[in-house]
């Protein structure tokens, strides 16, 4: 029993741990420029497998030169009914996500208790 109980406590640390990865790495984004996105990788070993020669050029620009248009699409592409929400932010979506994380962690807890003395 002890087993399992080191073996879950080691899953949700790796978890919290994978967590914390991505809150610091989305932070420094704030003030460092990421050097390339997943989908430019993606995209780019697509470019490179099926050419012969490959190119990339990338340049950072400042937030206020970004066409509003662009930032709009961006937007639009993340959440397709956007332009439907009062004020800007999906609360049914929000609502939902809140749900599944309270399950999952009543998930854990229940196994917790289960797993327990």
């Amino acid at each position: 029993m002890k087993g399992v109980l080191r073996l879950l406590a080691l899953v949700l640390v790796a978890g919290l741990a994978l967590q914390l990865f991505f809150l610091v790495r989305i932070a420094t984004m704030a003030f460092i420029d990421p050097s390339s996105t997943t989908f430019q990788r993606s995209e780019a070993w697509r470019v490179a497998t099926e050419r012969d020669k490959f190119r990339w050029r990338q340049q950072w620009v400042p937030y206020a030169q970004i066409s509003d248009n662009l930032k709009r699409a961006v937007i639009a592409s993340e959440d397709g009914s956007f332009a439907n929400h009062d004020d800007g932010v999906d609360w049914d979506a929000l609502e939902k996500a809140w749900e599944r994380n309270a399950k999952a962690e009543e998930a854990a807890a229940g196994a917790l208790r289960w797993c327990g003395p």
